[in-house]
């Protein structure tokens, strides 16, 4: 094979007997040589001088040999998959810049990135990946960005599963969507959810509204499982043994003392202020509010003082 680039060029003396595709091993005609010379001269002005190429992407891409020694800047959200590291050969080498999202690197097949299956370079982080003609490896400084995003953005620092109230109404800004976290906003038909919760479902008349959805997103543990929208049920926590078990509101069943008797049976009677017999016998009054309770608050649920806020859930 023609060595075409400086890379293709071996350390191992007797092994370069051409250059761009001139013969240059023992016998080779003397044009050879001066035409050898040319082509050196052509590849290391492409290869070394020119060689670091820059070149921005907004989407997916994947990276070829042709990229070595280059820099790749992404402007939004996206993957870089690589090609074969057999094909790109050991020594190759690329900048990768993430410049309006988190950038995924993700190698070919089964092979690993610095061990692991993909690495994330979190937005406004870079990293220098290389080529062991095996598997990539990074300068580190992707996983020393992404300890200091964490260390600085606090959403993704919650546990996934765990739903976070966020008072949206008094201007906290939502979680953010173009991280390699995400979260989803307990709330049916949202625009938040868009892709990320499918198979909506909301039954009942409020308060006892019941409402849930199916989360979407691979890679994350709770992909799949069907989770309820506090935010449209109006449903809080509570500590239980048996996770997952709904309730709606309820009152402890009560009883009201005897206000009134005749006396039958050996009882002592007790005259009855409005007048008339008792029927049915030992009756006892409706339930009232204390004088010093004044006017009672009635609605259609028992409830507690309360603040209503937005919940969020991190599912990635």
């Amino acid at each position: 094979m023609a060595k075409n680039t400086f890379l293709s060029w071996s350390t191992t003396a007797g092994a370069n007997t051409d250059v761009g595709g001139v013969y240059i091993g023992e016998g080779c005609p003397p044009s050879n040589m001066n035409n050898s010379d040319r082509t050196i001269m052509a590849i290391l002005r492409r290869d070394l001088d020119n060689g670091l190429v820059y070149s921005a992407k907004a989407g997916a891409y994947t990276a070829v040999a042709d990229d070595n020694n280059g820099a790749i800047r992404f402007t939004a959200t996206a993957t870089l998959s690589l090609t074969a590291a057999a094909t790109l050969g050991a020594d190759w080498h690329v900048t990768v810049i993430a410049s309006g999202g988190d950038v995924t690197i993700d190698p070919n097949g089964a092979e690993t990135i610095d061990g692991a299956a993909t690495l994330v370079i979190p937005d406004g982080g870079s990293a220098e990946v290389f080529c062991g003609g095996s598997a990539f490896y990074t300068d580190g400084l992707a996983q020393l960005r992404a300890l200091v995003t964490l260390m600085s953005d606090g959403w993704g620092a919650f546990p996934i599963g765990v739903p976070v109230p966020v008072m949206t109404h008094k201007g906290v800004s939502s979680p953010p969507t173009n991280k390699s976290y995400r979260y989803v906003k307990l709330t049916a038909a949202d625009a938040y959810n868009t892709g990320f919760i499918t198979s909506e479902s909301v039954s009942g008349t409020a308060p006892l509204l019941i409402a849930t959805g199916v989360v979407s997103l691979a890679g994350s543990p709770l992909d799949g499982q069907t989770i309820n929208l506090w935010n449209s049920e109006g449903r809080i926590p509570r500590a239980g043994s048996s996770a997952g078990t709904l309730q709606n509101d309820a009152f402890q069943d009560h009883g009201h003392p005897i206000v009134g008797s005749d006396g039958a049976g050996g009882g002592v009677a007790v005259i009855n202020g409005a007048g008339g017999g008792f029927s049915p016998n030992n009756k006892t009054s409706a339930a009232t509010t204390a004088t010093t309770g004044g006017t009672p608050r009635t609605a259609n649920e028992t409830r507690m003082k309360n603040e209503a806020v937005t919940y969020y859930m991190r599912i990635k």
